[in-house]
């Protein structure tokens, strides 16, 4: 399994780059037997115009519809133009997305910047299994909140992410291993939908992207992995290394820094 990472912060290995235009890797074309996906997060959001308001510093995850800033907007759009200015764009057939608006607006965009690439334009669809973890009872509360909280305790956090059932079984929402089954049957669902030879889009969210690319790096802390806003990752998977209940293939990573300037 190839994998290429685009983004600000290098996902495992890799420095802050300096300069967008001076991380920038031109990016393969897509193996005629591996089948492409092209990871997208969202852009910046804006809390305090959530309905109801989310407070600053808050989790929200799933559990609040919290819309793209005027920045994470410009970010959404110079995550498509960066796609479509690659030869990225002209292998992809689909694109899929987590419903919230956050995301869509997001895959609105890469759908606007490949139209012409596809004859009838891309078709775009959304899945409720790329939404964002569901954070229960910590929805709304800082991390210093939920951590001073005697219920939960110092490092409740990091347990969360690290733990397969202690956000379901703690703080009454997702553990990291419902997400991870959600999560990864989506991708199977793409990837069965994306002939070899071709790329499918997924713009979704932190937590979502974090779990894709643990899966392909075989990486067991998916806190060790940084997605920052509007990035922009890859991964090539042949045969054997999907769907999750069959996959035999190691993963082989190589990675790149960039994140597009909005």
């Amino acid at each position: 399994m190839l994998l290429l990472v685009a983004a600000s912060a290098g996902v495992l290995v890799r420095p802050r780059c300096p300069s967008p235009a001076a991380c920038v890797e031109p990016v393969p074309d897509v193996g005629y037997d591996m089948r492409r996906l092209i990871l997208v997060r969202h852009g910046a959001v804006s809390r305090e115009l959530s309905d109801p308001p989310v407070r600053p510093g808050a989790l929200y995850g799933g559990n609040y519809d919290v819309p793209l800033s005027l920045a994470g907007e410009a970010e959404a759009e110079a995550a498509a133009r960066f796609i479509a200015s690659q030869a990225l764009g002209d292998e992809v057939r689909f694109i899929c997305s987590s419903p919230m608006s956050r995301a869509l607006y997001g895959a609105k965009a890469v759908q606007s910047a490949l139209r012409s690439r596809v004859i009838g334009g891309l078709k775009l669809e959304t899945n409720e299994l790329l939404r964002e973890i569901d954070r229960g009872a910590w929805a709304n509360r800082t991390v210093a909140e939920v951590e001073a909280d005697p219920r939960y305790g110092p490092g409740a956090y990091d347990r969360c992410a690290l733990e397969d059932d202690y956000g379901r079984e703690v703080a009454g929402g997702e553990g990291m291993a419902d997400l991870r089954d959600r999560v990864l049957a989506a991708r199977d669902y793409v990837l069965r939908g994306t002939r070899p030879g071709s790329a499918s889009v997924m713009v979704s969210h932190m937590w979502v992207t974090r779990v894709l690319l643990a899966d392909a790096l075989g990486a067991p802390d998916v806190l060790q992995i940084d997605v920052p806003t509007a990035s922009v990752s890859v991964v090539d998977y042949p045969d054997g290394s999907w769907p999750s209940s069959a996959a035999h293939t190691p993963a082989e990573a190589r990675l790149v820094g960039h994140k597009p300037a909005g």
